[in-house]
């Protein structure tokens, strides 16, 4: 069955007609009337091939005129007013493809885009989402929790907004704090080079914690290390100092060693509530390998997977409106985004 073609002169409206191919292989076509032969051009590829330009652009290394150059372009300023409709194009900012099963683990962080927060989901192989918020707020990451199947194990670095979200939304989900925060929070009270013995002692285990606890017996002589430090300065731990001329309003007596007793107490509360050792009492399995998938017990898959390159990104375009930032994260999000054979689906075999 041959196809019919009903294409008009724009100048004069007579049906055109097909006369041969050009150089480059597209269709000429030719007006009887006019005697003049011409090209149909496709506005949509065009547009498509020129956005993807953009894009590879926008998340490479090249300046303006060396995108500009590829294009057969002479000036960046050229570029500028070809791709300036490109910066009104969004993707899309949820998962595109419905995931086969629950997911084992998630990771979940917030980075400062221009004037707005960024809060991201993502799993050990893509993003699911993101949004851009105003601030970290409970009900901002319920806002995206919600879109999210609830998962078995999701790593934070213990934000009170998405601690609280996640409470809510996922009651049965596992969390396990990122080690290397409790270590930052730890040592900025604490400070590198305490001054009494305790200080020391409770810095060195904190370290110990960071610097990794791979096995149960390692962690179970932690822990009693912990309990220990808890009984030997127990004294020092609750010591306290009163005010000499107590005033109305104002508090008579205070901890004396209070960074120290604020930090024993925040590691002696994440090991109580079961947010330390997730890792090593949850087994996540590969449906695909069936081998055990590590745990991750740090949100380094979200600092230096996501957030270093697009601080390196904003670097490399320093200078964009709120706006464009907005957009240059949307994209690079986007390409990192799960697709369905990360999300588990078979693939297609071939004939």
């Amino acid at each position: 069955m041959t196809r019919k073609y009903n294409y008009a002169c724009p100048t004069c409206g007579n049906r055109l007609q097909k006369r041969g191919l050009t150089a480059a292989g597209t269709q000429r076509w030719y007006c009887s009337k006019c005697a003049k032969s011409s090209c149909r051009s496709r506005k949509d590829l065009e547009r498509k091939q020129l956005l993807e330009h953009f894009v590879k652009w926008l998340l490479g290394k090249e300046s303006q005129q060396e995108a500009a150059s590829r294009l057969g372009l002479t000036t960046s300023r050229s570029w500028r007013n070809k791709t300036n409709w490109c910066w009104t194009v969004a993707p899309p900012r949820m998962l595109g493809v419905t995931m086969p099963t629950r997911p084992d683990i998630i990771l979940m962080d917030g980075t400062r885009v221009a004037h707005l927060t960024c809060l991201i989901a993502r799993t050990l192989v893509g993003v699911l989402g993101w949004q851009f918020s105003p601030w970290e707020s409970s009900g901002e990451w319920e806002r995206l929790v919600f879109s999210i199947p609830a998962p078995r194990i999701v790593v934070v670095d213990g934000q009170k907004g998405v601690l609280k979200a996640i409470s809510s939304c996922w009651p049965e989900t596992r969390v396990q704090r990122c080690h290397f925060h409790v270590w930052m929070n730890i040592r900025s009270k604490l400070t590198l080079h305490p001054k009494t013995p305790a200080g020391v002692d409770l810095l060195e285990l904190a370290r110990t914690l960071l610097c990794g606890i791979e096995t149960a017996i390692q962690r179970d002589q932690w822990v009693s290390g912990l309990y220990g430090f808890g009984l030997w300065y127990e004294s020092e731990l609750k010591e306290r100092t009163y005010h000499s001329m107590p005033s109305r309003g104002r508090k008579k007596w205070w901890y004396t060693h209070g960074n120290l007793r604020s930090a024993y107490r925040q590691l002696v509360k994440l090991l109580e509530s079961g947010q330390l050792f997730v890792y090593l009492e949850v087994v996540v399995v590969d449906t695909d390998t069936g081998k055990p998938v590590p745990i991750p017990r740090t949100t380094n898959h979200m600092e230096g997977g996501i957030n270093s390159r697009l601080r390196d990104l904003m670097k490399l375009h320093r200078g964009l409106p709120a706006e464009r930032q907005l957009r240059l994260t949307d994209w690079y999000l986007h390409t990192r985004k799960l697709t369905p054979s990360r999300a588990g689906f078979p693939r297609k075999s071939s004939p």
